[in-house]
């Protein structure tokens, strides 16, 4: 779809944007910003179309205040197998708009998405903490998101190797991981945060750093990530990121059999995610996750060299398998190979819903 690109109209008094399904989602920010307005929920890699990521739900930094992109679609023209054009909403066919919305392209065609805005302050601050355990972070990370201070929250797990140990019969390398933290909030200029009641009851093992950005760069903070490994030529390797969204009771348990043997190596063009999440600010029905409140998203991001895939892929495949083992949901834009059961199981209660919405359309 991506040569339906156009981003049709900004509609400032309503507070929404409609665009084409092959808009990428860097274009319709630079397009809203130029009227002081942002879509809530921004991916990491703008670079990627907004049918895509309504399609699969659309994480980023600040659904844990406003869910995920497809919970900010307020309507819909989608092209079903029929040949016809429905429009499609919370109010006007409602089965349908949920249907597609983290619907994997099942049910039909988005050809146009109404997209919410909002207004941001025009500056950002973000505190740079780090973390050396993971039930710290997860404590600081529920704090932090019931707390109601701050806009965005940024986590991931970075490696610190320390030598060779046997995995699995090999000699690889091995790493102590540790947890950095970035908490982000809005501000009008001449108006700056106060830095110590922001940080007050949070507990990092080191305050890193402050940054100020302009908004609309903070929300384009990781494009020269995205560019660099492009240059390095990783970004033509296979992608086989293993994302999902954990339980809170369960997610440290997990990650302390993860990661120890987790290769550094990982970390070559890609990275480990991490981000903290709320269960009651999503309503996509399609979009599965654990249905406890608190949930913490953990994914694998490798660049893989082809030469390498059928020694990574048992790692991946196991990291997915103990993730639906400890009550966890996959998030379904990367590796993914499920069997029809695997599938029913992820769907859940809504398998029968699906399956007929998939034969009705």
């Amino acid at each position: 779809m991506k040569s339906m690109a156009r981003i049709l109209a900004v509609d400032v008094a309503a507070l929404t944007v409609t665009v084409e399904p092959g808009a990428i989602w860097r274009d319709v920010v630079a397009r809203t910003y130029h009227h002081g307005l942002i879509p809530p929920v921004l991916t990491n890699n703008l670079s990627v179309t907004v049918g895509g990521t309504l399609s699969i739900a659309g994480i980023g930094v600040s659904s844990f205040r406003y869910g995920a992109q497809a919970d900010n679609v307020e309507e819909l023209q989608v092209a079903t197998v029929d040949g016809t054009l429905r429009r499609c909403s919370r109010r006007q066919d409602p089965e349908l708009f949920w249907g597609v919305l983290s619907g994997l392209g099942q049910l039909g065609i988005i050809l146009e998405a109404t997209l919410k805005l909002r207004r941001p302050k025009p500056m950002t601050r973000t505190y740079y903490l780090l973390y050396d355990d993971v039930r710290r972070f997860m404590e600081d990370g529920k704090q932090a998101m019931d707390s109601g201070r701050w806009d965005y929250i940024e986590s991931w797990c970075p490696p610190c190797p320390q030598g060779l140990k046997w995995v699995n019969g090999a000699r690889q390398p091995f790493a102590r991981w540790f947890f950095p933290a970035h908490f982000t909030v809005e501000f009008e200029p001449g108006s700056p945060p106060d830095d110590k009641a922001l940080l007050q009851g949070l507990r990092p093992y080191d305050n890193l750093h402050v940054d100020d950005l302009p908004t609309h760069e903070f929300a384009n903070r990781l494009v020269p990530v995205f560019d660099l490994w492009k240059k390095l030529g990783t970004w033509e390797h296979p992608h086989p990121w293993m994302e999902g969204i954990l339980p809170w009771s369960t997610a440290a348990e997990y990650m302390d059999e993860i990661l120890p043997d987790l290769s550094p190596g990982v970390q070559v063009g890609g990275h480990v995610l991490l981000w903290p999440a709320r269960n009651s600010v999503s309503e996509v029905p399609l979009f599965m996750h654990p249905k406890e409140e608190y949930l913490i998203g953990f994914g694998i991001l490798p660049a893989v060299p082809p030469k390498l895939w059928e020694a990574a892929r048992p790692r991946l495949e196991m990291a997915s398998d103990l993730m639906m083992g400890m009550g966890g949901k996959r998030y379904l834009s990367g590796f993914v190979q499920f069997t029809p059961e695997q599938w029913r199981e992820h769907f859940g209660d809504q398998w029968e819903r699906f399956a007929a919405l998939k034969r009705r359309y």
